[in-house]
């Protein structure tokens, strides 16, 4: 189990921090804000890394939901608060997915936060009804192809990570697809239930219980390797397109400006908390893999995604908000 021994000593090795800096911060609870609403897949990441690290830092570290506005709102909120280490982002696929798709943000999402580490990584998952026709990604690939833009499938709405995962799919294998767009993947679950959509794209949280029951059939997850979590679900490549890789993660930023030492005291938190065995068997119950990086790593992660979504949005003409 972590201590916060464990986490001094982690630290020591890599990086010497002036004492007065230890003794300072943090001094207050630390807010974690993020842009989904209670209950949710986001949610439930926000509460395990904040109980981990509270243990860790000896604060408080409160969960704070501001849903709306794609994940701006609290992107936005986040990069105007003090470059203090009180106020952190817990950042997802989707910020990046919401800096292709707005025209105009009040903030830079990349210049203006600095990166501390990756928490998790998913994939998206693919999945249809049980009784669907289309037993494989090939085969649903094949039916729109025979019905163009007949074959639909949802996502938790416009410019989201599953939306634009979909729509490079389209681009690489040149199939129409019909989008419909739910306020999250709860909507989409039900629908496809009921047949009325052919099949949706999600992280798997929302999905997992019906695959496991034998509701829904797994058709393929977006990640460049299988889950764990769905380890015979061959992978988009494996099934249909080769080279295609697309994830789902979250990870924690901080307003630009934050003090190098206190990214690293947390970055150094964040390995500590996701190398616990039981923080592992928490986030794997989440359908996702515990990932630590260096805070270089998230940013360019950012910024790599930010492009490659980007490039999606206007080869599919997809109106920009």
């Amino acid at each position: 189990m972590f201590s916060r021994r464990s986490l001094i000593a982690g630290l020591s090795a890599t990086v010497v921090l002036p004492k007065a800096v230890w003794a300072a911060w943090p001094e207050r609870p630390i807010s974690m804000v993020h842009g989904f609403a209670p209950g949710g897949g986001a949610d439930a990441t926000a509460r395990i890394a904040a109980d981990g690290l509270g243990k860790l830092l000896g604060q408080t570290v409160l969960v704070e939901s501001k849903p709306g506005a794609g994940t701006t709102l609290a992107a936005a909120q986040a990069a105007r608060a003090a470059p203090d280490g009180y106020t952190i982002l817990l950042a997802t696929a989707g910020f990046a997915a919401s800096a292709a798709l707005y025209k105009k943000l009040s903030y830079r999402p990349v210049e203006d936060f600095a990166g501390v580490s990756l928490l998790t990584e998913a994939p998206y998952l693919i999945a249809t009804n049980a009784e669907h026709p289309a037993q494989t990604l090939q085969q649903m690939l094949d039916l729109a192809k025979a019905k163009s833009g007949q074959v639909t499938y949802g996502t938790p709405g416009v410019g989201s990570g599953p939306h634009l995962m979909v729509e490079l799919i389209g681009q690489m294998t040149g199939v129409k697809f019909t989008h419909v767009p739910f306020r999250g993947g709860a909507h989409a679950v039900v629908e496809v239930l009921a047949r009325r959509i052919d099949f949706m794209v999600d992280p798997p949280l929302s999905m997992i219980e019906h695959v496991r029951s034998g509701k829904f059939r797994a058709l393929a997850v977006t990640t460049a390797k299988r889950s764990p979590s769905f380890p015979d679900t061959p992978t988009v490549a494996e099934a249909a397109v080769p080279a295609f890789e697309a994830a789902a993660w979250f990870g924690l930023i901080g307003p630009r400006g934050m003090p190098d030492d206190i990214v690293q005291r947390l970055n150094a938190a964040c390995a500590s908390v996701l190398a616990d065995s039981a923080v592992r068997e928490k986030i794997k119950g989440l359908g996702a893999e515990a990932r630590h990086s260096s805070p270089k790593e998230i940013t360019d992660l950012i910024a790599t995604d930010i492009k490659r979504w980007s490039d999606v949005v206007e080869k599919a003409n997809i109106e920009r908000i």
